[in-house]
């Protein structure tokens, strides 16, 4: 359905049209700085994609252009979210009531029902960051990543509105030396704003242009000069590199156990003598991509958001824990609960709970002397 709904052949409608470019939802914002790029974003968007020339792309077109009329700054954060992170926010919607407000105060009149406008906004949104998504060109065009990472680094420095956990809490007190944050993601932005001026340097490492971008752009809007980004990608890691605390926050997942070891065995090296790895990690994502193969359960998952989960081993708690171990690390402390629970977090439909069931875990784990020479 998504697919047809915007073309990049040369025979196509305009993705903008005059209504459209009005952009009447962005008068009186707070900040211009992100309508700017909202602007830049869509104008740019034209020149690459369109409608089909057809009664129904003409329809599509219109509805899309009275969408751009009643938009908010703040869709540049949903798009990003919904291409870029959709794995770390997958819950992503339009915020409909703003909309509607908009066209109650630009006095739009129309022919169809809230219900159905409220569908029909919410399906070409979706469309398009899903023809962004699955096009690599489009996807990976620097441009259009840039408007997009650096919206998304303003909108968080304008309102320090962080949906995430506090990363903070996870670092130990009195540091001496730099600590190396593998794959931050979008908690990077929130250790930026949180990180203090006289601490050691702060190394943020990701292997997501958006992600990078976004950082470099937040961290140079912060004015901290203690905070270094790093485009890497594990389990490969920096080269001459070294530190006195390495942070994997909700990483390892990821990582097929091959490649984990691997990791292992390059933080054992990048740590100084007596350095500290701190692990925190779940196997959520592979639990709810195991309930998943039932239809049931799968068919009830917010769209795309099966397809970034990673398939691990059986026992990932027991065979990680033995891994640090074996990669040359004194564990000083080992911790995991399982957690159970009836969320609409990862559900299509807010409000349709689904059973959650996963084990968290803890490893605090310091550098062998032996290791170290």
């Amino acid at each position: 359905m998504h697919s047809s709904l915007f073309i990049k052949s040369q025979n196509r409608l305009s993705l903008l049209t005059e209504a459209g470019k009005k952009y009447s939802g962005l008068e009186h914002s707070k900040s211009p700085e992100l309508c700017q790029r909202v602007t830049a974003f869509f104008d740019y968007l034209n020149e690459h994609i369109g409608f089909p020339e057809t009664d129904e792309g003409r329809k599509n077109q219109s509805t899309f252009n009275l969408l751009l009329q009643t938009i908010y700054p703040e869709i540049m954060i949903d798009l990003a979210d919904l291409i870029y992170v959709q794995h770390e926010r997958p819950a992503v919607y339009l915020n409909l009531d703003h909309i509607h407000m908009n066209l109650k105060k630009n006095k739009v009149a129309l022919s169809d029902s809230t219900d159905q406008i409220n569908e029909k906004f919410s399906i070409l949104f979706q469309g398009l960051a899903k023809t962004i998504r699955d096009n690599p060109l489009l996807f990976s065009d620097t441009r259009m990543v840039r408007l997009l990472s650096e919206s998304y680094s303003i909108y968080l420095f304008q309102t320090e509105n962080f949906p995430w956990d506090n990363p903070m809490e996870m670092i130990p007190t009195g540091l001496k030396s730099s600590i190396m944050d593998v794959a931050t993601g979008l908690a990077g932005f929130r250790l930026i704003h949180d990180w203090p001026e006289d601490y050691p340097k702060l190394i943020l490492t990701d292997n997501l242009p958006f992600i990078i971008m976004g950082l470099t752009h937040f961290a140079k809007l912060s004015g901290k000069t203690n905070v270094e980004i790093l485009n890497i990608d594990f389990p490969d890691g920096p080269l001459g590199k070294s530190c006195g605390c390495i942070l994997a926050n909700k990483f390892l997942h990821h990582l097929q156990r091959s490649d984990r070891k691997k990791f292992l065995q390059w933080a054992i090296e990048a740590l100084e003598a007596y350095g500290l790895l701190l692990i925190l990690d779940t196997d959520l994502e592979c639990q709810i991509l195991r309930r998943a193969q039932n239809p049931e359960y799968g068919d009830k998952l917010i769209h795309g958001y099966k397809e970034t989960l990673v398939e691990i081993e059986e026992n990932f708690c027991e065979t990680l824990i033995k891994d640090v171990r074996h990669a040359g690390f004194d564990v000083s402390h080992f911790d995991f609960h399982e957690y159970e629970d009836e969320t609409d977090a990862y559900s299509q439909n807010p409000g349709d709970d689904l059973s959650i069931k996963f084990i968290g875990l803890e490893i605090m784990a310091n550098k062998r002397r032996a290791a170290a020479v």
